[in-house]
């Protein structure tokens, strides 16, 4: 009978119906599904049963697997990591509770995340994604001239150095392991182009990013210091606005994939005294591309 896609903004984010995902499944479906992921972004396939081992073999048909810094895996599923906050754990913070792309300060992030959800709350936790490819379109022609020439300095510094260990410690359920390693710096263009669409877009995230370089910024001057300082809260806010958002709420079942290239995204924490667990996967990337 096939697939069915159905958009579900007039920005980014798709349902997909007709698809049992799994590591055993044809090219064709393959290929299709694909297809709908860098087009819409985000696409939503509801309805899903799968094994860590199961989603780890799915994720391998859409690339090979892409490191996990600092999270532990699920006990012999190397691959496979458990996002989980238990129900008494009201006061911890939310693991990706802010906006990112996952993992940018890798010298070659994941190109696709798939998060496979096993026990959500029946209200709350819901997931916000954001197109950078639609925030690239409304860049008024002079931002995107100059925005050309900025480079984006990537560090896993203010979610995984030593200092934040204790906030990690808060979810009993989840084996995160800070590391000083996090200070490390990694640089990539904040104008990119996508390697399957050529589409471009704003690799941006203002957890990641935590420096820039280009004229007028990052020189070591007090002038390029304060404009660095408004550019980043000047495209935090730009690339977060809610027209170029889609919001997710999760059903057990619902396996969501998205598209790291062109999106950023958090998840909510809006659920205290309710347990969420998911599986994630990671698909690997290729060093993001002026």
């Amino acid at each position: 009978m096939g697939i069915t896609v159905s958009q579900l903004t007039g920005v980014l984010g798709a349902r997909i119906d007709g698809l049992d995902l799994g590591p055993d499944m044809n090219p064709a479906e393959v290929a299709d599904l694909r297809s709908a992921l860098v087009a819409h972004e985000v696409v939503i396939v509801p309805g899903q049963t799968l094994s860590p081992g199961e989603q780890a073999g799915f994720s391998h048909l859409l690339g090979g697997f892409s490191p996990v810094p600092f999270v532990q895996p699920v006990p012999e599923h190397p691959e496979v990591i458990k996002v989980v906050k238990e129900a008494s754990e009201t006061e911890a913070f939310n693991f990706g509770g802010v906006w990112h792309s996952d993992f940018s300060f890798l010298d070659a992030p994941p190109a696709f995340t798939i998060l496979h959800a096993l026990d959500v709350p029946a209200v709350g936790g819901d997931t916000v994604w954001a197109s950078m490819t639609a925030a690239h379109e409304e860049l008024e022609p002079a931002d995107r001239e100059r925005l050309e020439e900025i480079t984006c300095v990537h560090s896993a510094s203010a979610s995984y150095s030593p200092a934040q260990q204790e906030l990690h410690a808060g979810l009993s359920g989840m084996d995160i392991r800070t590391s000083e390693s996090a200070d490390a710096t990694r640089e990539h263009p904040l104008l990119c182009t996508h390697p399957e669409t050529g589409r471009r877009s704003l690799y941006f995230n203002g957890t990641y990013v935590r420096g820039l370089r280009g004229p007028g910024v990052g020189d070591g001057t007090e002038s390029g210091a304060a404009e660095e300082t408004g550019l980043l809260r000047w495209l935090h806010d730009f690339t977060t606005h809610i027209r170029f958002t889609c919001r997710h709420r999760w059903s057990n079942g619902d396996v969501v994939l998205w598209d790291n290239r062109s999106t950023q995204h958090l998840a909510l924490n809006d659920y205290p005294g309710q347990r969420r667990e998911l599986h994630r996967t990671t698909v690997a990337g290729t060093e993001p591309a002026r």
